[in-house]
């Protein structure tokens, strides 16, 4: 125990280790500010629908420890490099000629910037992060470089007598006129109950593009925060993919500045919430400079007692003219008991611009129901084809081919009648 009844959850506090002077740095700045606010509560805006009580009433293991046991399904895309984690541990790790990637243990006392564009009081599970973390994954891109085969970052959480804290990090920094995919896969075994915390950081220079997917297949027990905060300079594009279809308590946060003109970004989102499951996601996009462009869509699915929160915010700033700027969040419920908070939000400071948003809660089409069971369809699989439908126009979007193809079996596996499917997509 920390002996701080706002952090008991942890079994320890971080201990002091030979470090490089900029980590240690960051872990007493981390450490002071987590140990002095603790978790978030509902009483904050920003978490008024999602209860993180199920992690504050836990007793979470925060020393490395051995790589479990495990086997994970893999996803069949040609790599162009790979970093996999078991429990926080490094298990495999294969790097790409001509791509700077390396672990932050590697780096020594240099100043790289990491942790520089993450603000404690607005992304608090990011201090735990920043106390606790041990391997970042450190990659450069430089100036010119155009990579088209995917990164894949792989974490994966076993099943243990005690629940664990892993705090995966990485920071992206790529030159002008570059280009990357990076896969970010998070996957629990069956029976793991851990807590997976993670930072992505982004800076991207002038005129690069960086493709970013986070895979979330967490067990149904386990708990699962994410962050990935990007700074985007003048023509450069982000565009970033999320996909959960696992996991007991999930949230996700999504912030993206864009601070030059030319920048633009695209969020695009699926979850599938069942059970008991209950699944956030908060995106914020900032419009710090005119001529700059978002486009965002999520789309959710909820069944059983299954809950999902939604809140996208858009900021246009004072002087940001000639901004354009696009919001949907589709929800499909499949059970009367299931619900969905969405808020999406415009706050907008100058005149000529073009924003939109919207969001919709209901229920399969009784027209498209009907028009499948003329046609001799069942309806129970023609729900199910329905559902899966809904999902598609999110999971299509994706350009990873052998990554789409996955997560379509993926999906189709854990919708309801997902027998009904397999013939048929």
């Amino acid at each position: 125990m920390t002996g701080n009844t706002a952090i008991d959850f942890l079994d320890a506090a971080p201990a002091p280790r030979d470090e490089p002077r900029w980590r240690s740095q960051l872990r007493d700045r981390a450490w002071e500010h987590f140990s002095r606010h603790g978790l978030p509560t509902r009483r904050d805006e920003n978490w008024k629908y999602t209860n993180l009580r199920a992690i504050d009433k836990g007793q979470f293991t925060t020393g490395s420890l051995p790589p479990g046991e495990t086997s994970v399904a893999p996803i069949g895309a040609d790599k162009l490099a790979v970093v996999s984690f078991v429990d926080g541990q490094v298990t495999q790790r294969q790097d790409a000629p001509g791509l700077s990637l390396r672990l932050s243990a590697e780096l020594g006392d240099e100043d790289f910037g990491l942790g520089e564009l993450v603000d404690f009081d607005t992304h608090p599970l990011a201090a735990l992060n920043s106390a606790y973390f041990d391997d970042a994954v450190v990659i450069d891109v430089a100036a010119g470089q155009v990579f088209d085969q995917p990164l894949l970052l792989e974490y994966v959480s076993t099943a243990r007598p005690a629940p664990v804290l892993t705090c995966p990090r990485v920071f992206i920094r790529m030159g002008a006129n570059t280009q990357l995919t990076v896969v970010e896969r998070f996957v629990g075994v069956d029976g793991a109950a851990n807590l997976t915390n993670a930072v992505t950081e982004v800076e991207l220079g002038t005129g690069a593009r960086l493709d970013h997917y986070r895979l979330q297949e967490l067990s149904d027990s386990d708990k699962g925060i994410s962050l990935l905060r990007a700074r985007q300079h003048a023509d450069s594009r982000l565009v970033a993919r999320s996909i959960d279809i696992g996991g007991r308590l999930v949230r996700n946060d999504v912030h993206a500045t864009l601070s030059e003109p030319g920048a633009s970004c695209r969020l695009s989102g699926f979850y599938l919430c069942l059970g008991r499951q209950h699944t956030d996601n908060h995106t914020r996009i900032d419009h710090d400079a005119a001529d700059t462009n978002s486009d965002e869509v999520y789309h959710g699915v909820l069944g059983g007692r299954a809950r999902g929160v939604f809140n996208g915010k858009v900021i246009v700033r004072q002087d940001s003219q000639r901004v354009n700027a696009n919001q949907s969040n589709r929800n499909l419920l499949l059970s009367g008991t299931a619900e969905i908070d969405t808020k999406p939000e415009l706050e907008i400071y100058a005149d000529d611009v073009r924003c939109s948003h919207g969001a919709t809660v209901g229920q399969l089409d009784d027209e498209a129901l009907f028009y499948l069971r003329s046609r001799g369809i069942g309806e129970r699989t023609a729900r199910a084809l329905l559902t899966f439908a809904f999902a598609e126009e999110v999971v299509r979007d994706i350009e990873v081919d052998a990554v789409r193809d996955y997560l379509e079996h993926q999906v189709a596996l854990r919708l309801p009648d997902h027998e009904r499917l397999e013939k048929l997509v």
